[in-house]
């Protein structure tokens, strides 16, 4: 898979489910040697491209030729009753797997260790060792960070950066998209392609949007000027005309010249409604075709969240705080924390996988009473409200529609919730969809929406690992969100980028 010469050309490429859904269309694209990051919003079909050019399905329309085998490591694969050693027996003799790349990927992983008992993030990078020993040209990597703690993450980002042979990855993770020298936009537009890591492709994209926008502004006024200019033209001819009847009416011009003008007039006034109308047309034709060609963005229309807390409110303070599950040896800190948040103060939990980060917040939201174990030093809590979106999205009622969840917390009517969830990208019929329904990033929105509409506000908002799963729109969508809000916030989330955007403070949690 090093330094080989390779080539896909796509010509028209679309995916059709057997049910007649369409996926994608009229995809022209291509790529040669290099690092590729493919990006576009979660359901646009990434992974369905992938299993194309990897021929593990075949497209339904269009033409794609590949210049050599591709490999696709998919998110989740079943791992087979073997030791990391019996995995990989055969890549030992693979001229493909050098000694840096090896050391990158494998260099901390027991070689007698089962593959049963390795994280999720070993297991990737197992299966990453012994797909680059394969003969093919190119290697497509799924969402490869995705649910990995730092120190996996990170060495999934050293790989990328190190890796001399033709890698795609799909991916929502900056970081690690940063380390590709060209970036791929699916979106319903299509496929877009920007020379460049993340930080050009975002660059670009933004200048495109806000191109976007200005001109569809300038159309729409466009469209509005010549819709007046109808009317105005219309309605002086129509004037004209009542005066020349009014003129007529008290007599003195022959009949037969009334006739002749008012015949002329009509011509007149038909002549200005057909063409000021084709104006008006063809204006809001361009206004249309426009519209429909801009690429679909999620926004919200954003405010202040939430009441501004005083500075020396009690959040929650420890001292000499630790936990012991019911029936474990040990504690489950090797040192006992000593920690105190005050007032709108913006928290990020950091520490490996299995540090305890989740078991915290639970302790902190129950006040010490769950999970079931032995508390050890002292934990006080505020008096306030607080709110907590976790990766399962819990304070959804799956069962129930989105304006139904938000009626659950808010008392304001039907009506004003939905003109408020309009704001979430919820809109028209939207509203009555089922939550278990909704996307991930459609899910988290309502989670927003019901944290930020309900009646009363959270003093503290707490979110765990809100960003797995993510595309990189509703990502940004979030971003904005907590950019607004007021309160208290602690996050627990392995993207330092987007921790970096909240501007939170890392707080660690040690692993015993």
């Amino acid at each position: 898979m090093q330094n080989r010469i390779f080539q896909i050309t796509a010509h028209g490429v679309g995916y059709e489910h057997s049910n007649g859904l369409r996926l994608f269309s009229s995809l022209n694209f291509s790529m040669g040697a290099g690092r590729f990051g493919l990006v576009g919003p979660n359901g646009i079909g990434k992974s369905t491209l992938a299993k194309i050019l990897s021929a593990e399905i075949s497209a339904t329309e269009g033409e794609i030729h590949v210049s050599h085998p591709v490999t696709y490591l998919k998110q989740m694969e079943d791992r087979p009753e073997q030791t990391v050693g019996e995995f990989l027996v055969d890549i030992w003799e693979s001229a493909q797997l050098d000694a840096v790349t090896q050391e990158t990927l494998l260099g901390d992983i027991p070689f007698e260790r089962s593959l049963k008992l390795l994280s999720g993030g070993e297991w990737t990078r197992v299966r990453m060792a012994k797909a680059i020993s394969g003969n093919s040209g190119l290697l497509i990597l799924d969402e490869p960070t995705n649910n990995l703690d730092r120190d996996g993450k990170q060495r999934i980002v050293e790989f990328a950066h190190g890796f001399q042979g033709n890698l795609l990855v799909i991916s929502h993770d900056r970081e690690l998209l940063e380390a590709m020298g060209t970036i791929m936009e699916m979106s319903n537009q299509g496929m877009r392609v920007y020379g460049g890591n993340y930080s050009f492709y975002e660059q670009q994209r933004r200048q495109e949007i806000e191109q976007e926008q200005s001109t569809l502004n300038q159309l729409r006024r466009e469209k509005k000027k010549t819709e007046r200019e109808l009317h105005a033209k219309v309605d002086t001819q129509e004037k004209r005309m009542r005066r020349g009847q009014a003129i007529a009416d008290k007599g003195g011009i022959p009949r037969i010249v009334v006739g002749g003008l008012k015949r002329a007039a009509q011509v007149t006034l038909g002549t200005i409604n057909a063409n000021e109308t084709q104006r008006a047309e063809l204006a809001s034709s361009e206004f249309q075709s426009h519209y429909a060609g801009m690429r679909t963005q999620s926004t919200l229309r954003l405010k202040d969240l939430g009441v501004k807390m005083p500075a020396d409110k009690l959040i929650f303070s420890v001292e000499d705080f630790n936990f012991r599950f019911a029936g474990a040896g040990s504690k489950l800190w090797p040192q006992n924390l000593t920690l105190h948040m005050k007032g709108p103060e913006r928290w990020a939990f950091a520490g490996k996988n299995g540090a305890g980060k989740t078991t915290f917040l639970q302790l902190l939201l129950s006040k010490g009473e769950f999970p079931q174990g032995e508390v050890y030093g002292r934990l006080a809590v505020g008096t306030l409200r607080a709110s907590l979106i976790d990766q399962e999205y819990s304070m959804l009622n799956s069962d129930q529609s989105v304006l139904e969840n938000i009626m659950d917390v808010c008392t304001k009517g039907a009506e004003w919730i939905r003109n408020e969830l309009a704001a979430f990208q919820f809109f028209a019929d939207r509203v009555h969809q089922k939550a278990e329904s909704l996307s991930g990033g459609e899910k988290l929105k309502l989670c927003l929406a019901k944290v930020f509409l309900a009646d009363v506000v959270p003093d503290l908002l707490v979110l765990d690992e809100p960003t797995n799963n993510l595309d990189l729109t509703s990502l940004e969508v979030l971003e904005d969100v907590l950019l607004c809000y007021q309160g208290a916030l602690i996050v627990v989330s392995h993207d330092s980028v987007f921790l970096e955007k909240i501007q939170t403070r890392e707080v660690r949690l040690l692993q015993s």
